[in-house]
């Protein structure tokens, strides 16, 4: 079983959010494997399940970007998956709009959603996939996570979320070392 988590804050008012392209990267990845977010009574969690071949859950967690380590904590308790067939989708500001990074491991570089799942997972051996949101920061930066995708990057987010998806099938296939290797390659040139 793999589990991939999109991180994003829930409520309609931050649904086109740059902090939640976590979750629009499993939105896509969930239409392209036909299947559907259903609420979870066991965790604090959206969760679209795939069954047949490998089992691969995507989840959207209901706590807040910050908190979120108290679902994947439970999610990963609760169907007993190890950290290492766990990966982590989020917001980075640090990389150019729409590139990606995979890592294996490492610091939360200041993300809290991170710092949180690794202060409740004990470790900072997480496989994650960090999608760019610019670096071109207006005023605060928690107004500019919070801001909406303006209507001229919907297409960059579009062509991401779709590379993104495939990304997840081949980290599903192929690996977290293979995935590194083929899609950080890609975007050498950006950092």
């Amino acid at each position: 079983m793999k589990i991939i988590f999109g991180l994003g804050n829930p409520g309609q008012q931050y649904k086109n959010n740059r902090h939640n392209i976590g979750f629009a990267a499993v939105d896509e990845l969930a239409c392209k494997l036909g299947i559907k977010f259903k609420k979870s009574f066991k965790t604090p969690a959206l969760i679209a399940k795939k069954s047949k071949g490998e089992v691969i859950l995507l989840v959207k967690s209901r706590t807040f970007m910050n908190n979120s380590g108290i679902c994947v904590r439970k999610v990963a308790n609760s169907y007993k998956v190890p950290v290492e067939d766990i990966l982590i989708i989020y917001d980075d500001v640090d990389l150019a709009l729409g590139a990606i990074r995979f890592r294996q491991k490492g610091s939360s570089g200041g993300h809290r959603g991170i710092s949180s799942i690794i202060s409740a997972l004990g470790t900072e051996e997480i496989n994650r996939l960090k999608i760019g949101i610019s670096n071109a920061k207006v005023g605060e930066l928690s107004e500019y996570v919070l801001s909406d995708f303006t209507g001229s990057e919907q297409s960059i987010l579009q062509d991401v979320t779709g590379k993104v998806a495939c990304a997840c099938m081949d980290w599903i296939n192929q690996g977290i070392e293979s995935v590194m290797k083929n899609y950080n390659k890609r975007n050498s040139t950006e950092s």
